[in-house]
């Protein structure tokens, strides 16, 4: 498998650089399409918990999307929005101490992700989901979000904001120009794809990068809100978030870790313990 996905990468990059050097246009429309393409759709294993859920079919624009939920007559809801490459089997440890808490809590495999149909994904088709949701099942009373699933969330409370709402972001990606940069610095591409990937962006949403920023949105939505970052992470950079830390918002929480990187810090028991004492107070 990892042999598999390294002949792809080389493959991509190889054409990424080609198509460089004939026409910068060209490159990001190519670029932003593997950007927004999981090269995996999350872990296989289904952990017991997952047995005793209930199955959620959503239909949104067409395409049908996979979730779960536990505790349905429950009073107080949780959504958990995951990141890019995973799913909602990944956030089982959350799952189990909300359900055993008496939360209702619902899981859903975002677009292309998992169990649900598609092939990419970008932010307004995940806000989508959020839409739909909402208007099935009602507001939700907190959300937990990790990497690309934070600035989703984000995205659709300063739309269609519900104050009362509690955000848990870990390790949220708080800037998508960071990580258009890092997408081209992988891939060994210049900086005027960067720009040239910018661009595309705006042409095709109508909004320059910089829309798409939690440091952007903090500012204008009061949710009570508990920010979890490790120093460590070279995916979602806590350097991103150093200015909203210094302002000290005082709807947000920091709960800043050393060691734990994008991906194990959501796994830690310790994490897990904070975000459901978070949310049920």
């Amino acid at each position: 498998m990892k042999k598999t996905i390294q002949l792809q990468l080389m493959l991509v990059r190889s054409v990424l650089k080609a198509t460089s050097l004939i026409s910068a246009k060209w490159c990001a429309s190519i670029a932003f399409r593997i950007f927004t393409t999981p090269i995996q759709k999350g872990s296989s294993y289904q952990p017991p918990i997952f047995e005793k859920a209930e199955k959620i079919n959503l239909p949104v624009n067409g395409i049908n999307i996979t979730g779960y939920r536990w505790n349905s007559n429950s009073n107080k809801k949780i959504l958990i929005a995951h990141g890019f490459e995973s799913r909602s089997f990944n956030f089982y440890r959350y799952i189990e101490m909300l359900v055993k808490k008496g939360f209702g809590v619902y899981a859903m495999d975002a677009k292309a992700h998992g169990l649900s149909e598609g092939k990419t994904i970008i932010l307004p088709e995940y806000t989508a989901m959020f839409r739909e949701l909402e208007k099935k099942f009602g507001v939700f009373d907190g959300y937990i979000c990790h990497s690309f699933g934070g600035i989703a969330v984000c995205l659709y409370e300063e739309e269609f904001n519900h104050p009362s709402s509690k955000l848990v972001l870990i390790a949220p990606a708080t800037e998508t120009g960071t990580a258009i940069k890092m997408f081209c610095k992988f891939f060994n591409l210049p900086d005027k794809i960067v720009i040239a990937m910018e661009d595309f962006i705006k042409l095709k949403s109508g909004k320059k990068i910089g829309h798409y920023s939690i440091k952007r949105i903090v500012k204008k939505i009061s949710n009570p809100i508990l920010w979890i970052h490790d120093n460590d992470d070279d995916i979602t950079p806590l350097k991103d978030v150093e200015e909203i830390i210094i302002e000290k918002p005082s709807n947000i929480i920091f709960h800043i870790t050393k060691g734990l990187g994008h991906r194990k810090i959501y796994k830690e028991p310790e994490i897990v313990e904070k975000v459901v004492e978070f949310l049920e107070f």
